[in-house]
């Protein structure tokens, strides 16, 4: 007898076209020890059961991540670092204003990373702010150190080729990958570090100098007054559009730079400030910029009205603006009103 014949089932003629018997089973006649072996192991049933739970626990993970995570990292990928640069006492710099600006440009290389270099999934590439920051901290850095090559001339109208160079790797640009080339604007002006160590190179100094450098950043101030009067009072968009977002912090940066370099300045030639007068007026320019350069809002909003719900801050900002021109243009009168004063007394006093 073979196995097939002690099976519980049943022949049945079947009216179909290849004649094929249907086979059915018979329940009443299936034997206790038959249905014992056909059932399912315990075991393997609560494997299977703690099989499910990890692949849909596996599931639901990946969707939090995609859901809450990647959002999260977008946030913490944000990192604009307004606060002032100290430079270190254990290795002097022989230019302040150098070492700031080395300062300023390391920090969006390591510790922010550049986020127009990241790839398209990256959180970093999904930001707004952060690439208009950049954008302005390299732009500003590029005009300084444009202004500095022709200060810096040890023959006129030779500019200093390591800040000329520099000026030009800083130039704000979209063709190319930005990192590479900020690497070799850094490695420029660490040369120009080395030669003016080694007396190989003229150093910015004096008055002339610095009342150069704050036209510069009355300058920016301008300009930025032009890319905000587009934004301020209108609502192109809830609670802001892209181009409020970029004419913000592109301002922020140009700030911050401006207010950097203002200080480091004013730290290597101190006596360059000599009256009560320069002095308030100095504090008062300072002031203003840092406050436009740590003008940080949780979001940024651009609403037309009165602001009951939401703020205009691209017309705040322009007001910071306004009062930067009104105190860098009193600090500029300050420094020259004091010039003025010093030749008059040593006039009075060779007469006598």
């Amino acid at each position: 007898m073979t196995a097939a014949e002690t099976l519980p089932v049943e022949y049945v003629e079947a009216n179909n076209d290849d004649a094929n018997p249907v086979v059915t089973l018979i329940g009443a006649d299936i034997s206790e020890a038959y249905l014992d072996d056909a059932e399912p192991s315990p075991m393997m049933e609560a494997l299977s059961r703690f099989w499910r739970r990890i692949v849909n626990l596996f599931k639901l993970s990946i969707i939090a991540v995609l859901v809450g995570g990647y959002p999260a990292m977008i946030v913490a990928g944000h990192k604009v670092d307004s606060t002032a640069v100290t430079l270190s006492s254990a290795t002097p710099w022989y230019s302040n204003d150098t070492g700031t600006a080395m300062t300023l440009l390391g920090r969006e290389l390591s510790v922010a990373g550049w986020a127009a270099d990241r790839p398209w999934w990256h959180p970093q590439a999904r930001l707004t702010a952060l690439p208009a920051w950049q954008d302005g901290v390299t732009g500003a850095l590029s005009d300084w150190s444009l202004l500095a090559s022709e200060h810096a001339s040890r023959e006129a109208g030779a500019p200093d080729t390591d800040l000329l160079a520099a000026a030009r790797l800083l130039v704000p640009s979209q063709q190319a990958e930005a990192t590479p080339r900020l690497n070799a604007a850094a490695e420029a002006l660490q040369s120009y570090e080395g030669r003016l160590s080694r007396g190989l190179a003229a150093q910015p100094k004096g008055l002339n100098v610095l009342l150069d450098e704050l036209a510069l950043y009355k300058r920016w101030s301008s300009d930025a007054q032009t890319r905000l009067r587009s934004s301020a009072d209108r609502a192109e968009a809830w609670p802001a559009s892209r181009e409020d977002i970029e004419a913000l912090y592109q301002t922020r940066a140009y700030a911050q730079v401006a207010s950097q370099l203002l200080m480091s300045s004013l730290i290597q030639e101190p006596d360059l400030v000599k009256t009560r007068t320069a002095q308030e007026a100095r504090d008062r320019a300072i002031f203003a910029w840092r406050r436009a350069a740590t003008f940080s809002p949780i979001m940024v909003s651009s609403q037309a009205g009165t602001g009951s719900i939401l703020s205009d801050h691209p017309a705040a900002m322009m007001y910071y603006l306004s009062e930067i021109d009104t105190t860098t243009t009193a600090f500029i009168d300050a420094l020259q009103a004091q010039e003025q004063e010093i030749i008059a007394v040593a006039e009075s006093d060779a007469e006598d």
